[in-house]
């Protein structure tokens, strides 16, 4: 028996396929924030190699050098773990810029680039927020053990497009996100796993670049692959919007869209004359259902009848 949610919902090739057509087509607009960043954090991870001492390795596997790299360990990770947490925050930034971008192309509307940052830069400080909260989260469960870590991941993947589509403050934009991941983790899963395969594959292939190159330097070889991963990052907000979108009200947008069907026609008697005219199913905002005489949608106010 198929529940209502797997009707509603959009497979997962969709989405995917949907994602990358989108992304080739808008790449010229995607890209650049993502590179501007993945610049900065090289920049800061090589502040990072610059204070962490090189660990020093001693011939022999002896009692005193498993003491001295438990001692290393314990007092490099944390500062990996804050620098990654930095990069995590400031990743906030371009992936609230890219679901801004596509999530109004996605519901018919044409928005610019710099439109787009306008209407983010008023949320930067909320998105860097969700960044820190949903980022330690997310380090900690995969600190104390990473099945959790995993878990959160997934649970908190939809909470910057609830943020910046749905227009929530951070504790709702998380509890949203957990809301939305719940009706079909799987999807989610194998989405976020997708998604990190082509990451791997990006970093890989900087890492092969690295090589012919022949390049030393540790944080020279993360920047080139920082600079790879960059040209892949754009699709992850991409494909993670029409995740939620599939799995929101708001899916009945794209799917009006895809099919391109005319709006349902109701009847009213005027002037002792009965009348044709063209009134939505849905409204355009947020997809909600509209009842046949709504001036007015009911869930978010805007006028969906002229």
């Amino acid at each position: 028996m198929i529940n209502s949610t797997q009707r509603l919902t959009i497979p997962t090739e969709k989405i995917i396929q949907e994602s990358v057509k989108f992304c080739l087509n808008n790449y010229d607009a995607l890209f650049p924030p993502f590179l501007l960043i993945n610049i900065v954090e090289s920049f800061l991870w090589k502040i990072a190699f610059d204070i962490i001492p090189p660990f020093e390795i001693q011939p022999g596997f002896t009692e005193n050098f498993l003491v001295n790299l438990i001692q290393y360990l314990t007092s490099v990770i944390p500062l990996i773990i804050l620098f990654a947490l930095a990069c995590w925050i400031i990743d906030t930034i371009p992936n609230g810029l890219a679901i801004k971008y596509s999530s109004e192309r996605i519901e018919g509307r044409s928005i610019s680039l710099l439109r787009s940052f306008k209407a983010v830069s008023l949320k930067i400080p909320r998105l860097m927020l969700l960044g820190l909260v949903s980022g330690v989260l997310i380090i900690l469960g995969f600190v104390l053990l990473i099945f959790p870590g995993v878990i959160m991941t997934m649970i908190f993947s939809l909470a910057i497009q609830a943020m910046v589509i749905e227009r929530l403050g951070v504790y709702e934009s998380l509890k949203r996100s957990k809301k939305l991941v719940l009706k079909k983790p799987w999807q989610v899963f194998l989405i976020l796993l997708f998604l990190l395969t082509l990451t791997l594959m990006a970093a890989f292939l900087g890492e092969s670049i690295c090589t012919h190159l022949m390049i030393d330097k540790v944080y020279l070889r993360l920047a080139v692959m920082l600079i790879v991963v960059s040209m892949v990052k754009p699709l992850q907000p991409v494909v993670l919007t029409y995740l939620y979108y599939s799995l929101s009200d708001k899916h009945k947008l794209l799917e009006a869209r895809k099919e391109r069907l005319p709006p349902a026609p109701i009847l009213y008697q005027k002037e002792e004359m009965w009348t044709v005219k063209y009134h939505p199913n849905f409204c355009y905002k947020c997809g909600q259902r509209l009842p046949s005489d709504a001036l007015y949608c009911p869930r978010c106010g805007v006028r969906v009848r002229p």
